[in-house]
C-alpha cells in the first residue's frame, strides 16, 4: 500500500514541479522594447519619431516626413501630431502593423492597417491622413518614410497601386529595426 501512495505521489508531484519550473521561467518581466511615437516639429519639415526604449542604446528612428510637397506648414504640423498619436494608441493595442496607400472616396489617403491585402476603406484599417486629390498616394508614401522603412527601389508609378510599410519592431541581433 505504501509503494502504491508514493507513486501517485510521486506521478502528480514530478509534473506539477517541471509546470512551476517554467512558470516561473516563463513569467519573468519581460526586456521587449516598447515603442513610443511623437511629432518632431523642431526642423523645418514635421517628422514622426518612433523610440526604442529598453534597449541599449535607445534607438530613435523617422517613421514619416510630413514634405512641403504634399501639405502646408500648418496642414504638416497637424498631420504630424494626429498621425504620432493615432500611432502610437495603436501600437499600444497591437494594431499598428503596416503603413500603406489607398484611395478612400476618391481621395488618396496613408493609412494603418493590421495585415498586408488590406487596403483602406476597410473596416478595421484606420486612415492617418489625406493628400491631395492629385497626389500619387504609392509615391508620396515612399518619400514620407523613414529611411529605414522604404525599398530599395521606389514604386512604379505605372504598376504599383499600394506599397504596405512594416512597422512593428523586430529583433535583429542587438537592435530592434523596422523592416519593409
Amino acid at each position: 500500500m505504501k509503494k502504491r501512495q508514493f507513486w501517485t505521489a510521486t506521478t502528480w508531484t514530478t509534473p506539477m514541479l517541471v509546470f512551476g519550473f517554467f512558470v516561473a521561467i516563463f513569467t519573468q518581466p519581460s526586456t521587449a522594447a516598447t515603442m513610443s511615437v511623437t511629432c518632431n516639429t523642431n526642423g523645418s519639415i514635421p517628422k514622426v519619431n518612433a523610440t526604442f526604449t529598453e534597449q541599449e542604446p535607445e534607438t530613435e528612428v523617422t517613421l514619416l516626413s510630413f514634405l512641403p510637397e504634399y501639405f502646408s506648414p500648418k496642414d504638416a504640423v497637424q498631420n504630424c501630431q494626429n498621425t504620432a498619436k493615432t500611432l502610437q494608441t495603436l501600437y499600444n493595442t497591437n494594431r499598428a502593423n503596416y503603413l500603406t496607400n489607398d484611395k478612400v472616396s476618391s481621395k488618396p489617403v496613408v493609412c494603418i492597417v493590421e495585415r498586408r491585402g488590406i487596403g483602406c476603406a476597410h473596416d478595421s484599417a484606420q486612415v492617418l491622413f489625406t493628400l491631395d486629390s492629385t497626389a500619387n498616394s504609392s509615391q508620396a508614401l515612399y518619400k514620407m518614410l523613414g529611411s529605414d522603412f522604404k525599398q530599395a527601389q521606389p514604386p512604379d508609378a505605372r504598376t504599383v497601386s499600394r506599397i504596405y510599410s512594416d512597422i512593428k519592431p523586430k529583433s535583429n541581433g542587438r537592435h530592434w529595426w523596422l523592416f519593409f
